[in-house]
């Protein structure tokens, strides 16, 4: 379900959605886990439309084998707007809880994440931090005019200062579109094809 947090603006920016899997998260073997129990379903809270920007991805090393350090410094650790990111993921919370008092038939028995002991929300939030995750990051590589600073391409979505060289991924959105960002992806890859045609044609 789409629904708006207290922290809302002009948009709804919660998606609550359920799995009838026990998921923790994405990581080598989780769909095999996930499967192993057949009596747990999970409630997630994705919060959309947040106000931190103060990940960073930077180089490990020289080496472009070496995967990029990427922290995403949610909450306490980012800059302005944490507050309100973790308030909304805490609304979220309150939502998925009122969905499974209202699962009498599914014969829900208790709460394991985060557990009916962390009610107040100060403790609930101490649970996110603790636990929150994501993986649509995006921005790093932005999309712009060569005047602008932080831009890494162009409109053709060309490396700026470099020949023959495209960035097609959810880095060059300045700011996650929508909830998932897989459909833009798929999209701004529809694009990018037609670009490098039309590009083609051209030489």
């Amino acid at each position: 379900m789409v629904a708006r947090s207290s922290v809302a603006t002009d948009a709804s920016d919660l998606i609550v959605f359920a799995l009838p899997i026990d998921f923790h998260g994405y990581y080598p073997g989780y769909s095999t886990d996930a499967a192993e129990h057949h009596n747990r379903l999970s409630i997630l809270v994705l919060k959309g439309h947040t106000k931190n920007r103060a990940g960073r991805v930077t180089l490990r090393s020289a080496n472009p084998t070496d995967p990029p350090e990427i922290s995403f410094r949610y909450f306490e650790e980012g800059d302005a707007g944490w507050q309100e990111d973790l308030a909304g993921v805490v609304d979220g919370i309150a939502i998925a809880r009122a969905i499974v008092e209202r699962l009498e038939l599914a014969g829900v028995t208790r709460e394991l994440l985060p557990g009916s002991s962390l009610a107040d929300r100060e403790s609930l939030a101490s649970f996110v931090r603790d636990q929150a995750w994501g993986h649509h990051a995006c921005g790093t590589a932005r999309v712009g005019s060569r005047s602008d600073r932080g831009a890494v391409v162009d409109g053709h979505l060309r490396v700026h200062g470099v020949d023959a060289l495209r960035i097609v991924d959810a880095s060059v959105f300045p700011d996650i579109p929508g909830f998932f960002i897989a459909s833009s992806v798929y999209l701004l890859s529809e694009r990018a094809s037609d670009l490098i045609i039309e590009d083609a044609q051209r030489t």
